[in-house]
């Protein structure tokens, strides 16, 4: 899609044509994204992320960003940006086409769980024990076990003041559940905001009373205990240890093989194989006697 195809919505000036494929923030990676920049604090990120190809910004900062961007103008981007996505997630398939929803004949379904007519796949072998809530655009493979009154592919928590107003964002993405996961009672996985999939890798374990939030990427065979909060685009590896009481930051990384204590906040980076537990989390040691690149400074 070209900015020019969606200019007339919310009437904003064309600088330089150009196309995109998806929507997202500043620190997204899809492919060949369509932001907004509003701030000019915020445009070396936007100058270093090869992943932006088309900006919606204000006519100050357009005179700072590089020629090879397509770019439009106005004078309030953010509400400009949030219009287009909302169209788009309304009244096109922009993020996604629809289907019947498709459940294994292998796959066991309590009756009184709760399958989206559209826009689910669950897979062989999984269950789906009572009061559940599989939401569209969930996407459940093999052997999966989802226990009683947890959630998928819910609606994120993203609220924006618009137009004087505060409301919800509404999220076009979905849920990837690989196969082997277990999510145990009310639980909930938030679909992702623009279009891809809040992801959970295969054999992972997430205990009951969880939250993981939109755009979160979990590695397999990871261990979740209950009552953590994983904010919004955090990227977790794979093996990695979470205590009970855990809250994250947004888009942080965690490295494989960390293992981060109970009762913890997690506002940085944790590399792999680092042991870190405490409110704020502190570097304990490393595991398994690996010294990773990272120094222990970063760690903590």
């Amino acid at each position: 899609m070209r900015i020019s195809e969606i200019s007339h919505l919310v009437n904003v000036k064309v600088l330089h044509d150009g196309d995109f494929n998806s929507l997202g923030l500043l620190s997204h990676n899809a492919d060949k994204m369509l932001v907004t920049l509003y701030d000019p604090a915020y445009l070396h990120q936007v100058i270093v992320n090869p992943h932006i190809t088309c900006v919606i910004t204000t006519p100050e900062i357009a005179l700072d960003l590089p020629d090879n961007l397509a770019i439009a103008v106005c004078e309030d981007p953010q509400t400009a940006f949030y219009q287009i996505h909302k169209y788009l997630f309304t009244n096109t398939n922009f993020y996604w086409d629809d289907f019947d929803s498709e459940i294994s004949p292998e796959a066991t379904i309590h009756e009184r769980a709760y399958i989206a007519p559209k826009n689910v796949r669950i897979g062989k072998g999984s269950i789906v024990e009572p009061n559940a809530v599989i939401l569209e655009r969930s996407i459940i493979g093999n052997h999966v076990t989802i226990r009683a009154g947890a959630v998928i592919g819910g609606e994120g928590f993203e609220p924006k003041y618009l137009e004087g107003k505060q409301i919800i964002l509404p999220h076009a993405g979905g849920v990837l559940i690989h196969d082997g996961v277990e999510i145990q009672a009310n639980s909930h996985i938030a679909r992702s905001v623009f279009g891809s999939f809040t992801e959970i890798g295969e054999d992972t374990k997430v205990d009951a009373l969880v939250h993981i939030g939109h755009n979160v990427r979990i590695g397999c065979r990871c261990t979740i205990c209950a009552l953590t909060g994983i904010a919004g685009s955090t990227v977790i590896g794979d093996d990695v240890f979470i205590g009970g009481h855990t809250a994250i930051y947004p888009d942080l990384k965690i490295g494989n093989n960390a293992f981060i204590g109970i009762k913890s906040l997690i506002r940085k980076d944790v590399p792999e194989y680092a042991l870190m537990t405490g409110n704020p989390a502190r570097f304990v040691r490393w595991l398994n006697g690996h010294t990773p690149e990272e120094s222990k400074q970063n760690a903590e």
